[in-house]
């Protein structure tokens, strides 16, 4: 994900939208395609229709691990952060009494996702939090949480 933009709609309304980075679905594509290309032209029709199951769980296992940057996009690629009334709103959907909202956080996920990840910090369990994004760069993740803790007028902390 290279582009975003953040959009403030007066004072109770903010809006993170995340772009597609297409050319990071290149490799995706050649590579599912060459390992489609290469079981159909290897195997024979009679193992093909016994091993159908295998093959078609082995498939979607693939697909969901390389296509892994477009599932996430297509969750996250809009959040619609709204004040009403002392709530918080993310997407139109009820989030939590804004007085519970303790800060926005930013980390580094160091594991299978690497980059840095943004997310609220909700009172008083880390089972309500709200990701905002995650496999960020560091300049944008402080960039994103900056705009947001300054919108719902809370503290940024950073972990490591």
């Amino acid at each position: 994900m290279r582009k975003y933009s953040i959009k403030q709609n007066g004072n109770n309304e903010i809006i993170v939208s995340f772009d597609l980075n297409k050319s990071s679905l290149i490799f995706p594509v050649l590579f599912t395609s060459s390992i489609a290309i290469i079981v159909l032209t290897q195997i024979d029709i009679q193992t093909l229709q016994s091993q159908w199951l295998s093959l078609s769980v082995s498939w979607l296992v693939i697909g969901c691990i390389v296509f892994k940057d477009y599932f996430e996009w297509y969750k996250n690629r809009n959040h619609i952060i709204t004040i009403k009334e002392e709530n918080l709103y993310i997407n139109n959907k009820f989030r939590c009494h804004l007085y519970k909202l303790k800060s926005v956080n930013i980390c580094y996920i160091n594991s299978y996702n690497l980059g840095w990840m943004v997310y609220l910090d909700i009172f008083p369990d880390s089972s309500h939090d709200y990701t905002i994004k995650q496999r960020l760069h560091e300049k944008e993740a402080h960039e994103i949480a900056s705009t947001i803790s300054l919108f719902l007028n809370r503290n940024i902390k950073i972990e490591s």
